[in-house]
């Protein structure tokens, strides 16, 4: 492991890396090199805004492949973001090539994710139902809009889940992984978080369809509206017949899950005006 030291601020990699690009694009003031994506993220402020840049080329501390592989899958993303803007998804504002590597510019975001401070998803669970509900529709409206545009929710997890407790807003920050349709698992399984994948994500060439899609969602309210991520009425916050809706979303038979996202997001909505009382 090596150091480098940009702006007072200290950069692990396993071996020396060309960064001194960072200096065009502004003060560094936030980096986070510990992730296992092959990525390596910088915040900047360059005078004018604050800047969130997603690079990948250099040897990551913790990415077990090579940084050629995570170069080609960044670029391959690139394309993802252009497709799928929306407004649960931190917009791209450009990309550029830099010493091998290529980096994705993104505006900074004034919030927290939900991993792996544990202190970030307590201050979730701590705030009032109603805005739980809001950003929890924020982020499903994000999914079946991808699902519209033919592309399949993967790589989901909570590092991935941004939110602002001020203005209870919630964004994605990572569109890495999402699969076009038709797909299927790939070896050794789909991409995210175990607590968001359904059962036919971990058995590879099984086809994947929006019943999967249906299954993170039911996955994603839980981790919103309940106290624990566990499917457990007593710790859950949003009235049984929610409750039951995204239980329903997560059954481990793929069949017997609404077939459709949009489908699942109607009933959903439904039943929070009842909820609500309008």
């Amino acid at each position: 492991m090596i150091e480098l030291v940009h702006d007072g601020l200290r950069i692990r990699l396993k071996a020396w890396h060309d960064l001194s690009w960072l200096t065009e694009q502004g003060r560094l003031f936030c980096v986070f090199d510990q992730l296992i994506s092959g990525n390596i993220c910088f915040g900047l402020d360059n005078g004018r805004d604050k800047l969130f840049i997603k690079y990948a080329g250099a040897p990551c501390l913790m990415y077990a492949g090579q940084p050629e592989a995570a170069v080609l899958r960044l670029r391959e993303a690139e394309h993802r973001y252009s497709c799928l803007r929306h407004p649960a998804l931190n917009p791209l504002k450009s990309s550029f090539e830099a010493a091998g590597g290529h980096a994705l510019v993104f505006p900074w975001f004034d919030g927290f994710a939900l991993a792996p401070l544990d202190l970030h998803m307590r201050s979730l669970r701590s705030l009032p139902l109603i805005p739980r509900l809001a950003m929890y529709d924020q982020l499903m409206d994000f999914i079946v809009y991808a699902a519209s545009r033919d592309y399949l929710a993967a790589g989901i997890s909570d590092h991935h889940i941004l939110i602002d407790f001020v203005n209870h807003r919630a964004i994605f920050s990572s569109v890495d992984h999402y699969m076009r349709f038709p797909a299927a698992t790939p070896y050794p399984k789909l991409p995210g978080s175990s607590w968001y994948l359904p059962e036919e994500a971990y058995q590879a060439g099984t086809p994947l369809g929006e019943a999967s899609i249906v299954y993170s969602l039911g996955a994603l309210a839980f981790t919103l509206l309940s106290e624990i991520p566990f499917k457990k009425l007593r710790s859950w916050r949003a009235g049984e017949k929610l409750f039951n809706l995204a239980c329903g979303a997560m059954a481990r038979d793929p069949g017997m899950r609404t077939q459709s996202a949009a489908a699942y997001q109607a009933s959903w909505r439904q039943e929070v005006l009842h909820l609500r009382g309008l």
